[in-house]
């Protein structure tokens, strides 16, 4: 069975509503680029964008009833490789010393103005 879960991400993302994908014991959270939740802008600072991406998923997930515990596997999807360092040092914050396996791909365009997207594998509860 495939469920689709709408969550209404925090802070705001590029697109309205925020799904996750819950299918076979384990859920799918989209790439997402969130809004700063002032100015309604994709945040120009790399390292605020790591953070109010990790964030936003987050919420997604917890809305799918997860928590960071669960998170199995995270891409992050990048512009600039330069961002790396930032990504490694939320990912530390968030998950600590059991961080999930990461695939760091940089691709040339993932929205006007961004520079990190995040998805997520988590195990469903």
């Amino acid at each position: 069975m495939v469920e689709t879960i709408r969550v209404q991400g925090s802070p705001p993302s590029t697109s309205p509503v925020s799904q996750a994908v819950r299918a076979g014991g384990m859920v799918f959270i989209g790439g997402q680029m969130p809004r700063d939740p002032v100015s309604g802008l994709i945040p120009p600072d790399p390292r605020e964008q790591v953070r109010l991406t990790m964030a936003h998923c987050l919420t997604i997930l917890h809305g799918a009833g997860g928590s960071p515990a669960d998170v199995a596997m995270v891409f992050a999807y990048v512009t600039d490789l330069s961002v790396k360092s930032a990504l490694n040092e939320e990912f530390v914050r968030v998950f600590g010393e059991n961080r999930p396996t990461r695939n760091l791909v940089q691709v040339v365009a993932i929205g006007e103005d961004a520079i990190v997207e995040l998805s997520m594998i988590a195990v469903a509860r």
